[in-house]
């Protein structure tokens, strides 16, 4: 890369995003420098990789709704064949879960026996847009006040990373930058060899510069920056942010390799490091919990509400057959979505010494007319996460007005994390085994 690129200046985006590559990319412009130093190639010698089990939780949200019989209450329309659900496409997993046959019915076998179908009765049956930022579902299960759960969740399970929060997609989570919480930003990952070279987790180049001089020049620049940043705080806060988690991520020992070469073969890249794809996504994501420890990492789906689906054929919502379709890339509908996340989930929901959690939700549930509901239910995965349907829907996809909102799913993702104490409070999902 040349020189003038890689001193081309952060810019804003759209007033959502920095950098032509996002926030990762400009908080590791010095980081790709020291990339494969002497250092590489180095265990995670006294980090918290070492000797006890990381936590990472790693949500896949569906902007535009995710229909329930995909999340593990298939059965509820069964009687009436609602979106076309008959006994010959619907998969009985265990535990009152049944789900799609074809997509979240191909999950590995482990998978299958720790899912955990979470309901969350959030109360808003609209789609979170850039003219409606303040509602909405995906704001709804996102925001937390002023703050986001994503970063409150990585934030609670603290640990060393550099790179606690981040996310993947075509824009930020709710359709706008969240703000830094008690030290933990949320950050953009958009290109993959980017990242594995920042995070010194490639092949150690040995012409490269020490990565701990680099993080002593990334902190001298920083302080001959303080003026500006003083002047300007809140336009370059993203910006002080990338300063301080480049200058972290350099004073850590690089991680155990994790080649691109790798990564693209078993997520069928081809060779292609740009994160504009949904394989590269899932991807992206085992990049950030292999190479950087990464605690939270949130993936949404491109273009806007792109899981709305209203059609209808003879009065019956064709919801059902569009997601199917949309997931297995059918019928015009592009890329498989189902395949990447199978394959993330096979290599990283049993992996040794890390307790991964995967979250699988959209903004609401679909009505048998393909309408909006009130609330979603979490597909949720993880070893320690037990087979069953906490607080579901009916064959109408309604919910009853006992099932809890959204924070307390927040507090069931913590408690199959194993984050000390109750950040979210108290667990009222019975899934944890």
């Amino acid at each position: 890369m040349s020189r003038s690129r890689d001193d081309r200046r952060v810019r804003l985006e759209d007033g959502l995003r920095l950098s032509r590559r996002g926030v990762l990319k400009g908080a590791l412009a010095v980081a790709g420098a020291a990339a494969g130093s002497r250092l590489a190639g180095r265990g995670f010698e006294g980090e918290a990789f070492a000797a006890t089990e990381t936590s990472h939780f790693v949500h896949i949200f569906m902007n535009g709704g995710l229909n329930a019989l995909f999340a593990g209450c298939a059965n509820q329309f069964l009687t009436n064949g609602t979106f076309g659900v008959t006994s010959s496409n619907v998969k009985n997993v265990g535990g009152g879960v049944y789900t799609d046959l074809s997509t979240f019915g191909t999950f590995s076998p482990f998978a299958l026996a720790h899912w955990g179908a979470v309901g969350i009765r959030h109360g808003n049956a609209l789609h979170t847009t850039p003219q409606n930022l303040n509602s909405g579902g995906e704001h709804a299960i996102l925001k937390d006040g002023s703050n986001c759960y994503l970063n409150e969740l990585a934030h609670a399970m603290g640990g060393d990373s550099a790179f606690k929060a981040v996310y993947f997609g075509d824009r930020p989570p709710a359709y706008q930058d969240q703000p830094t919480y008690q030290g933990v930003p949320l950050q953009r990952v958009s290109d993959l060899g980017d990242a594995i070279k920042a995070l010194g987790a490639g092949t150690p180049d040995p012409n490269a510069p020490d990565r701990t001089l680099a993080a002593a020049s990334l902190a001298a620049a920083q302080a001959a920056s303080q003026r500006q940043i003083k002047q300007n705080p809140g336009q370059l806060s993203p910006l002080t942010d990338a300063y301080d988690t480049a200058e972290a991520g350099l004073r850590k020992p690089p991680p155990k390799p994790v080649t691109f070469g790798e990564i693209s073969t078993a997520y069928g890249l081809g060779g292609k490091t740009a994160v504009n794809s949904y394989a590269a996504m899932l991807a992206g994501a085992e990049v950030m919990i292999r190479a950087a420890g990464t605690n939270v990492v949130n993936i949404t789906d491109f273009g806007l509400a792109s899981w709305d689906f209203h059609q209808t054929s003879g009065g019956a919502s064709l919801n059902g057959t569009y997601s199917r379709e949309k997931m297995l890339g059918t019928s015009g509908f592009g890329a498989n979505r189902i395949a990447p996340i199978k394959t993330f989930i096979d290599r990283m929901l049993n992996l040794p010494d890390r307790n991964v959690v995967v979250c699988i939700s959209g903004e609401l549930v679909r009505l048998p007319t393909g309408d909006h509901g009130d609330g979603t239910v979490a597909a949720m995965f993880g070893k320690y996460v037990k087979q069953t349907v906490s607080h579901g829907i009916d064959a109408n996809a309604r919910f009853n007005a006992a099932t809890p909102g959204v924070k307390p799913f927040w507090a069931a993702a913590a408690a199959a994390l194993k984050v000390p104490g109750q950040p979210f409070g108290a667990n009222p999902h019975a899934i944890i085994l």
